[in-house]
């Protein structure tokens, strides 16, 4: 393996080189949240539509009766 500490590399490169394959769905799934995170801090108002209309088909969709 490249010693990437003595190496001149961007640090996203260093990042990306020291992570196991182990971290990658964890570091995904984080990804993914904060993306949303922040997509519902810029745009709330669709953001709070689209999760109307998606609990709304869900809950229509798996009423238990």
């Amino acid at each position: 393996m490249i010693d990437t500490l003595r190496a001149d590399f961007p640090a996203d490169m260093t990042r990306v080189a020291q992570h196991q394959a182990t971290e990658s769905w964890e570091s995904a799934a984080n990804e993914a949240v904060e993306w949303l995170k922040d997509y519902a801090r810029e745009h709330p108002t669709s953001f709070g539509l689209w999760a109307l209309g998606i609990g709304f088909v869900l809950g229509w969709k798996l009423k238990p009766w």
